[in-house]
């Protein structure tokens, strides 16, 4: 029985193996059992909306916006609902407007209806306004020679100008939409592979073969020898530490590469790999050297910069991740049983 963990991109045909002898007995494929390792992740989002319009009255801004608005970015889903406090109004750009200025004035008493008696200009709110035009008419009469005649005139003089203000040519708000997102799917999938095996009968030695039974014995010795020292060394030198790299803007992880990290010093090199990672990062230690690790700290290091990591509670195959950054403070997050998607 052989037990596998791959992302859910991953291709589970790699792992059935052809037949295969170990131990005196020939192994072939049985079965294949596949376990769906789940996650989900919540966490608090704002995001900040513009707006423009022709008016800075909050109900023709309240107009312009939604009242919800749906997020999907990096993997995480949600629904972000917008703060009424945090609406905030100013003007995009200013104009020059030019109007009319007017007035009138009343003049009574004139002996006669001349033009003379009439100002030719006059000042209104600060603004001089020049003479366009005099209504006159009669306001009392008086008998010359049996004849009715004006005896004084009224006038109402207007006058008229230009005058200047500055005012809004639109304006531009912003607002903040507030909620809970979730990241939710498939982390992993554990698959183990179960094959059956039967015992290799090898046929009696005899002289014909050219092989005597003690030489026999002694070849029987000298493999076991070999292949305890393989084994050996591929405990010592087996890589059991699996580095994802997250890939820009769709929230998945790729896989870059495997590392060796030793129980008695618990130091992870990234710069082994020919290509340095950056950005988000997810580590996966295989679970019989992370029980070893349980209450120690790994060091990672990258390009001369160190994070640590303190291994927590271990139920399977552990996973924390690393966010590399360039300044200072470097950070990781403990994911027991995740995986990135």
């Amino acid at each position: 029985m052989k037990i596998f963990t791959l992302l859910p991109s991953d291709d589970p045909a790699q792992l059935r193996e052809q037949d295969f002898e170990h131990e005196g007995y020939l192994y072939s494929f049985s079965d294949m059992v596949k376990e769906e390792k789940t996650f989900s992740q919540q966490a608090q989002h704002t995001e900040t909306v513009t707006v423009n319009t022709d008016s800075k009255d909050l109900a023709k801004v309240l107009e312009a916006l939604q009242p919800s608005i749906e997020y999907e970015k990096d993997g995480y889903k949600g629904t972000l609902y917008l703060d009424h406090n945090s609406i905030k109004t100013e003007a995009s750009g200013y104009a020059t407007r030019n109007y009319s200025v007017t007035a009138t004035k009343n003049y009574t008493g004139l002996d006669r209806n001349d033009t003379s008696y009439i100002d030719k200009t006059v000042v209104k709110d600060g603004r001089t306004l020049s003479l366009v035009n005099v209504a006159w008419s009669v306001e009392s009469t008086e008998l010359v020679d049996d004849t009715l005649v004006p005896a004084t005139y009224s006038a109402v003089a207007s006058y008229a100008g230009t005058a200047s203000s500055t005012v809004a040519t639109g304006y531009v708000s912003t607002a903040e939409y507030s909620g809970t997102i979730t990241s939710s799917g498939i982390s992993s999938i554990i698959y183990t592979v179960t094959y059956t095996g039967a015992p290799i009968v090898v046929p009696e030695e005899n002289t014909h073969h050219g092989f005597a039974v003690p030489q026999v014995a002694v070849a029987a010795i000298i493999a076991a020898a070999v292949l305890t020292a393989l084994l050996l060394f591929f405990m010592l030198n087996r890589k059991n530490t699996t580095v994802y790299e997250a890939v820009e803007n769709d929230g998945e992880f790729e896989k870059r590469g495997r590392l060796r990290l030793s129980v008695s010093k618990p130091e992870l090199q990234l710069d082994r790999f020919e290509i340095q990672p950056e950005g988000n990062l997810a580590i996966e230690i295989d679970e019989r050297t992370a029980q070893r690790l349980f209450g120690k700290t790994i060091v990672i290091r990258c390009l001369g910069t160190d994070y640590s990591h303190t291994v927590g509670t271990v139920t399977g195959q552990y996973w924390f991740r690393v966010r590399l950054e360039a300044a200072a403070n470097p950070e990781t997050e403990h994911e027991q049983e995740e995986q990135p998607t």
